[in-house]
């Protein structure tokens, strides 16, 4: 798995939340989605770059979070840019990708960070 295209992929992302001018409510919230998604997506990376049989063991959740993010980034651009007459439809699909798929990227963090399965038991006793 290439984890620099990933990065370069989210850039944009990063960059677009940097210039962002808070103003909509609305797309302020979306924004702050998509800044906690990428931030805890990189330190995803960061976490299966060290561990190989991590990468290969998880390299689909990684696929399908990264997904969801660009996902996510290109309907809050359609949000933003599209007609008005759109926007419900639009906020109908960011809402279900905003609970259904963006909450794996937390709970594939979790199970990197707490994962159990290399803990050999009795080591720690002398």
């Amino acid at each position: 798995m290439n984890y620099k295209n990933f990065v370069k992929e989210n850039q944009k992302i990063i960059q677009a939340i940097k210039d962002k001018v808070p103003g909509d409510g609305q797309v302020d919230m979306y924004y702050g989605t998509l800044d906690v998604a990428t931030a805890r997506f990189h330190t995803i990376l960061l976490k299966i770059s060290q561990d190989r049989l991590a990468e290969q063991r998880l390299e689909y959740d990684v696929n399908n979070c990264f997904k969801a993010i660009q996902d996510f980034y290109d309907n809050v651009q359609r949000y933003r840019f599209w007609p008005f007459f759109t926007k419900p439809f639009i906020k109908i699909v960011l809402h279900g990708i905003g609970t259904k798929r963006i909450p794996l990227i937390k709970k594939l963090l979790n199970r990197l960070e707490h994962q159990k399965e290399f803990y050999h038991h009795g080591d720690d006793t002398v």
